[in-house]
């Protein structure tokens, strides 16, 4: 298959609810669709967001660098040619090269034949005051959610009191706290001392990306384990947390490392040294999020920990390409 025309769309998709981090606060997801087209007839879609707080990328920059940098370049390729090209790109804007990436393994005959059936996702519970996420809790548990990712990190002294008003109505439910950088080392070890007998599975990037030094020493001292993830976008960067014990787990999301293949790489390196892993996503089309549901189900063994809720957060259905059933995702 040789690479004939590449196309973009702009998409938006409405969510039920706010959705509320320390870093950002959005209503809509929005995303550019990429089609690429092959001589034989063949087309494959692959999507990114902006996540400007994150990864530093607008809709602006991600169309200019799919137009201008990547797209010249990949005309004329075969599919796995192209692969390799996105591979060895060197272009900072890593949502840009995930979305290619997706799309080129798109068009790959392997791709769709994935044999696992389904993974559980967590649902997000939206930063808000304690008394609404508990109420978002119990709606999320009655639909059969059980396995809530919880944002908190506002700076307004009632993080306890989130966590303390979801854990009393959560029941037997995995509760993953995701801090989005926002605590200081003292917040996090204050906090970790008054919920370490609650039913906490781990806590998220507690600290801001850079302070490796920090989030080793509350790795060390936390009865929790920690999660990096705005502290590893590559390999490079999880082979140096690793090394400083600045983390007990990495998550791993396409938009943030540039694609299938970079992840996949760091999936293998992490299984290579028994690090446990989550699947992590931004808010997302459907189609980004059935690529990292396809990898996911190739390492069941070192991702074990699954955050691709965004179908779920949209006001109406993906489409037929995701299935729901509670939290269990099915391609």
């Amino acid at each position: 298959m040789i690479i004939t025309k590449i196309a973009l769309s702009y998409h938006q998709i409405p969510l039920k609810h706010p959705f509320v981090t320390a870093l950002r606060r959005v209503e809509t997801v929005e995303f550019l669709r990429i089609h690429i087209y092959t001589d034989n007839g063949e087309i494959g879609i692959g999507e990114a967001p902006p996540t400007k707080a994150i990864t530093g990328e607008t809709i602006e920059s991600i169309t200019n660098t799919i137009e201008r940098k990547i797209t010249p370049k990949l005309l004329g390729l075969t599919i796995q040619e192209a692969i390799k090209f996105i591979y060895r790109c060197k272009e900072k804007q890593t949502s840009a090269l995930a979305a290619v990436d997706i799309a080129l393994y798109d068009l790959l005959p392997s791709i769709n034949k994935q044999k696992a059936s389904s993974l559980k996702t967590a649902i997000t519970i939206s930063l808000d005051k304690p008394e609404i996420m508990a109420i978002r809790s119990q709606e999320a548990l009655k639909a059969g959610l059980d396995i809530l990712k919880v944002k908190v990190g506002a700076k307004d002294s009632q993080d306890f009191a989130r966590i303390k008003t979801i854990c009393e109505v959560a029941g037997n439910a995995k509760i993953l706290l995701d801090a989005n950088q926002a605590w200081s080392i003292y917040e996090a070890l204050t906090i970790i001392e008054k919920i370490q007998d609650y039913n906490i599975t781990l806590i998220e990037q507690p600290l801001i990306a850079h302070d490796l030094k920090g989030m080793a020493e509350l790795t060390c001292k936390s009865t929790i384990p920690i999660l990096a993830d705005e502290s590893a976008f590559n390999l490079d960067e999880v082979k140096k947390v690793l090394k400083m014990k600045s983390a007990n787990m990495i998550n791993i999301k396409l938009m943030k490392c540039g694609g299938i293949s970079k992840a996949r790489e760091i999936i293998e390196y992490c299984e290579a040294k028994n690090i446990i892993c989550m699947m992590g996503s931004m808010l997302e089309g459907p189609h980004s999020i059935k690529a990292a549901a396809l990898l996911a189900m190739e390492y069941p063994q070192t991702v074990k920990y699954i955050d691709l809720d965004s179908p779920l957060l949209y006001k109406e259905s993906a489409n037929s390409i995701i299935h729901f059933k509670n939290n269990e995702l099915s391609l």
